[in-house]
């Protein structure tokens, strides 16, 4: 796994969750080489998430012979009217709870696969007191000695218990009751987890 916050310059953020499909060192020199690549087009086009992942893939295509991809949740936050614009390429569905809950499902396909993707480009507005969360199949598939999984839905029965609560409250919240349910169960993927909270009347976030 590996994520970012990549400041724009104009006090929007982005917003960057990811995770490479095998392990080791290639997997980690595959990782750096998508981070850097994507930080470089975010910065590059801020308005267009869609082409920032189409130029990423391009050059991870064009730099590397392997059969690795990633898929990567990224999207571009505006603190001032809460207005986020993603693109989801094969990640798990990002979550913004609230009134009600609302999944940032897929637009396109993992990076890396093949030459000429292209993902659809969405938005959200996250109001006042809402939260958004991004994070890595390692919490979903969490698993304890039996073979469960800890599941997206106790994922968000947390994201809606500690609703507009600071984000390190239900980043805690979410890893004791990770750590709980798996009770020393080995586990073999990484974890990583990004809350933001939209703060009431401030037009701030706390991440």
């Amino acid at each position: 796994d590996f994520y970012d916050f990549i400041e724009m310059g104009d006090g929007r953020i982005g917003l960057l969750v990811a995770d490479v499909a095998d392990k080791g060192t290639g997997a980690a020199l595959y990782m750096a080489l998508s981070r850097t690549l994507i930080r470089t087009f975010a910065l590059q086009y801020p308005d267009r998430p869609e082409l920032a992942l189409q130029l990423a893939n391009e050059r991870i295509l064009a730099d590397t012979q392997s059969d690795q991809f990633v898929t990567v949740f990224y999207g571009v936050l505006n603190p001032e009217d809460g207005r986020f614009v993603y693109c989801n390429a094969g990640h798990n569905p990002a979550f913004v709870t609230g009134s009600q809950t609302r999944a940032l499902t897929h637009t396109g396909a993992p990076l890396g696969m093949f030459p000429g993707l292209t993902w659809r480009q969405r938005s959200v507005t996250l109001a006042p007191g809402s939260t958004l969360i991004l994070y890595s199949d390692g919490i979903p598939e969490a698993q304890n000695a039996a073979h469960e999984e800890f599941g997206d839905d106790r994922l968000l029965l947390l994201a809606n218990e500690y609703a507009g609560k600071p984000a390190v409250e239900l980043e805690e919240a979410v890893k004791t009751a990770v750590t709980q349910f798996v009770a020393g169960a080995p586990q073999f993927d990484d974890i990583t987890l990004m809350v933001v909270v939209r703060e009431i009347g401030s037009g701030k976030n706390d991440v």
